[in-house]
């Protein structure tokens, strides 16, 4: 821990709130972002305008607590439009069913006390279990990758409707995570998204931080993009230097 590192919760708060505001991603006067010391834990509360702003809060929290406090975040992304819990969670298992990568995956929806299973795939592929729970999609079970977990979470963010993702996939086999294996996971959720043309991005990974280069055709492709890399777990960071043509 440098000597500039916080060592009381006034300090912390302090500084985090300094950082708030400078972080690029982040807008605290239109949106602000609240944290609080309890005991051992620095929670974060508050509405977000992306989830850019939701990762960015979230590692700028953990980087000034170190290790002396646990970030809790209950940050909520400000929904794009209202949906209630059943259409959330019809909306997730729509994506999933409709996604190739997922195509073998046994899919479970869980309501209430009543559990259903909604696609019968084969055991070797996996299981996911989606949960609503006041507008936060809920992941759980076991799928076979890195990838296939962070894709999931990024088709959740998707979503208009979800306001926060909480991703208790395991991988099964389990692997071990690195920059290679984010990098293909940020490629392939950049493939997916309709929005986006994927082939001219260039994509660079280095401990968490993302490197996009290239050419889009337009500001809205060139946000879905960067949006697309803050959705994919393991992201703390976007270094945007796309071009736009024209």
């Amino acid at each position: 821990m440098s000597q500039s590192a916080p060592t009381t919760a006034a300090e912390l708060t302090d500084a985090l709130a300094a950082a708030l505001e400078q972080d690029p991603w982040i807008n605290p006067h239109r949106c602000p972002i609240r944290s609080r010391v309890e005991g051992d834990r620095l929670i974060l509360d508050g509405e977000v305008e992306h989830v850019a702003a939701w990762r960015r809060a979230e590692a700028l929290a953990g980087q000034l607590a170190g290790d002396r406090w646990a970030v809790e975040n209950h940050l909520r992304r400000h929904p794009v439009e209202t949906m209630g819990d059943r259409e959330l969670r019809d909306g997730v298992v729509t994506a999933f069913t409709g996604e190739s990568s997922f195509a073998n995956v046994t899919l479970h929806a869980h309501t209430g006390n009543r559990t259903e299973t909604l696609q019968e795939g084969d055991p070797e592929a996996g299981r996911i279990m989606v949960a609503i729970e006041g507008s936060t999609i809920i992941l759980a079970g076991e799928v076979g990758s890195l990838s296939h977990r962070r894709l999931a979470e990024a088709m959740c963010w998707w979503i208009g409707g979800c306001e926060a993702v909480d991703n208790r996939l395991t991988v099964v086999p389990a692997e071990e995570d690195s920059d290679d294996e984010l990098n293909d996971a940020v490629r392939l959720v950049l493939e997916k998204d309709p929005m986006v043309h994927a082939d001219p991005i260039a994509v660079g990974t280095a401990a968490g931080v993302i490197h996009l280069d290239g050419t889009v055709a337009s500001k809205e492709e060139k946000r879905f993009a960067a949006l697309d890399c803050f959705a994919v777990p393991g992201v703390w960071d976007v270094n945007d230097r796309l071009n736009v043509a024209g």
